[in-house]
Parts: structure tokens; sequence; C-alpha cells
């Protein structure tokens, strides 16, 4: 009889644990980007929730996606490919941009709080972040270790 296949973390923990941190790292800069922006659309602007929420979302990807590529898969400076790595990386942040941007909508229909606006906006894109580190482990930069160069 067939054993039910058991979850290795301990190797998980060794193929993706360092990827996985250092992609963390790029999280925390990319929402101190996103949310800074976020705030100053919010308080000093007076931006509504959605607009303020757009503007951080294209604040924040350039850096996002240098950073991933460059440190988290160890891609080098050379050639960015619009179609297999720019394009899909954006349509990505699209998706995130649109589930924190219905969130907010929803938010802002409850309540004008600035502090609830800016909480919906990172519980949205941080329930997303396991996906996202997914997608782009397997899809966007599945073959990162044929491109390693010295960083």
């Amino acid at each position: 009889m067939d054993q039910p296949r058991r979850l290795d973390l301990a190797r998980l923990w060794r193929e993706y644990g360092q990827r996985l941190m250092r992609y963390g790292g790029v999280t925390i800069i990319g929402s101190a980007v996103g949310v800074t922006t976020l705030l100053i659309g919010l308080y000093a602007f007076d931006w509504p929730g959605v607009f303020a929420n757009f503007i951080s979302v294209c604040m924040s990807t350039p850096p996002a996606y240098y950073l991933n590529r460059r440190w988290v898969w160890e891609r080098g400076s050379g050639n960015h490919s619009a179609s297999r790595e720019v394009g899909p990386f954006w349509i990505m942040t699209f998706f995130g941009f649109v589930v924190s941007t219905v969130a907010i909508g929803i938010a802002s229909l409850i309540t004008d709080l600035k502090p609830v606006l800016l909480i919906t906006q990172v519980a949205s894109f941080g329930a997303l972040w396991l996906l996202k580190f997914a997608f782009l482990e397997k899809y966007l930069w599945k073959d990162a270790e044929h491109f390693h160069e010295s960083v």
C-alpha cells in the first residue's frame, strides 16, 4: 500500500530557503516604497484611496523587479526580455493591484479612515506573497541557475 507523500520541509528549506529570505527582503524594500507613496498620496495630496494605490504600485514595481531579478534570482544586469520577464512581472503586479484595489474600494465604502486603507493594501499584497514567489520561481525565472553571474 502506497504511503501518502509527506511534506519534506527540510528539503524545501534547502532548495528555497535562501531565495525566500531574499525575496522577503526585497518585499520589505518594495513595501516601504509602496507604503510611503501611499501615505504621501493619502495624507499630503488627499488622493482617493484607489488612485493613491495605483500610484503606489507604479512607484514600487520597478525597484521590486530589478531587486528580484538581480539579487533574489541572481540574474545579471544584462538583457531584460520584455515578453519573458518585464511584461509578465507587470502582469503579476497588475493582478496584485486589482486585488488590492478591490479590497481598498470595499474598505472605502465602509470607512474613510486612512490607516484602514493602508492596512487593507498591505494585507492584500501580503495575501498574494507566496503565490507571487511561486510564480517567479517556477515560471518567470525558472532557469535562473543558467544565468547565474557574479554579483
